[in-house]
């Protein structure tokens, strides 16, 4: 585009300039099924949900823990750093540490380690999924910042994360895609492209593992989207950090009130998305989250939101379960299907939760 037609772009406030934020409607339409759902298990920090068929693999922070049928918790491991992925096939269980890379627990690769080398950067794992019993694929959110300091990337506008493929047996990795708005998650789709949640382009890609080739096949999300899992349909199911904000949106584009923000405010207390919410009575609010009357409108503006949804295998909306502004089953960052049952990540809220009979069953 040229000088003067991004110009008029911003100052008539259109595409890459508008502040404009899509709407929750049709199979996004808001609900409160988040806030019904069982609490399978209370945990600080919960992160990243994995079924296997001794139970569901959790994390929270540098912790490594199952939850067995019977309900119990354990711990697996403990490790020197949080983690930050997850991965589970065939008696091998990936697992990435903030800042450090990926390693392999059990199975035939069994203490495999990967480390950043070179160009390759997997200081800030967000998403992992094994391609089959040999390879791993791996998005890396960002080459400047961890995995916590995803809110800095996007206020930073960060297009530094990528998609990497890893093999396990020639300790070889290989690097499909760059220059990346903070890559959150990543599927399979049974042939040779991948779907990508692109989560400040606000977009669902698909990346030819062999060429590089990216297609948008869900754009103008109305949310952050975060870890992509596969369902016994075919289908999936997407998870979100927080819903977008006009506001936000507006302060993005205003790069000297930003990086003022940045450099002069608690990251706590600044205005962008937040995995929780009402923490602090310093946190900021717009008109309409304050409370009328004692009580705190369910559709007013807010910073966090829990937002879950299943898409069919082409990654078109089917149904969503939402948490909204007056919940607090919010920073849904992930999710698995474990039998009949579809099991949930809340890191704001702190908990694991479990929607009974909500998967859909295996066909054929």
């Amino acid at each position: 585009m040229s000088p003067f037609g991004e110009f008029l772009d911003r100052f008539f406030g259109r595409r890459a300039w508008a502040v404009t934020v899509p709407t929750f409607d049709g199979p996004l339409l808001p609900n409160q099924r988040l806030e019904e759902a069982e609490t399978l298990a209370a945990l600080d920090a919960a992160d990243n949900v994995v079924s296997t068929h001794k139970g569901i693999l959790v994390s929270s922070g540098k912790r490594l823990l199952r939850i067995r049928a019977d309900g119990d918790m354990e711990e697996l491991a403990s490790f020197d750093q949080p983690v930050t992925a997850l991965a589970a096939a065939r008696g091998m269980t990936a697992v990435a540490l903030d800042g450090e890379g990926i390693v392999i627990r059990g199975g035939a690769y069994d203490g495999a380690a990967f480390k950043t080398t070179g160009n390759i950067n997997l200081g800030c794992v967000t998403a992992l999924t094994f391609l089959n019993s040999d390879t791993l694929l791996a998005s890396n959110g960002s080459a400047s910042t961890g995995f916590s300091g995803w809110r800095r990337d996007l206020m930073q506008k960060g297009c530094s994360g990528s998609v990497l493929k890893i093999d396990l047996a020639r300790r070889r990795i290989e690097l499909v895609k760059s220059g990346l708005a903070w890559p959150a998650g990543v599927a399979t789709t049974g042939s040779n492209r991948i779907f990508v949640s692109e989560s400040w382009r606000h977009r669902i890609l698909s990346i030819d593992l062999n060429s590089g080739e990216v297609e948008n096949v869900l754009e103008h999300l109305p949310a952050y989207p975060a870890r992509i899992s596969p369902a016994m349909d075919a289908g999936y199911w997407l998870t979100f950090y927080s819903t977008r904000n006009q506001l936000v949106e507006f302060i993005l584009r205003e790069d000297r009130y930003r990086r003022r923000m940045l450099e002069e405010i608690p990251e706590d207390f600044w205005m962008a998305p937040s995995l929780s919410s009402w923490n602090s009575y310093r946190e900021p609010m717009q008109g309409s989250q304050l409370k009328q009357m004692g009580v705190l409108k369910p559709y007013a503006v807010t910073r966090s939101y829990g937002l879950v949804v299943n898409c069919d295998p082409q990654m078109r909306p089917l149904r969503s379960f939402h948490s909204r502004a007056d919940g607090r089953m919010h920073g849904t960052l992930a999710a698995c299907e474990h039998g009949e049952d579809l099991i949930i990540a809340s890191r704001g809220g702190s908990k694991i939760l479990r929607l009974p009979d909500v998967a859909g069953r295996q066909r054929g």
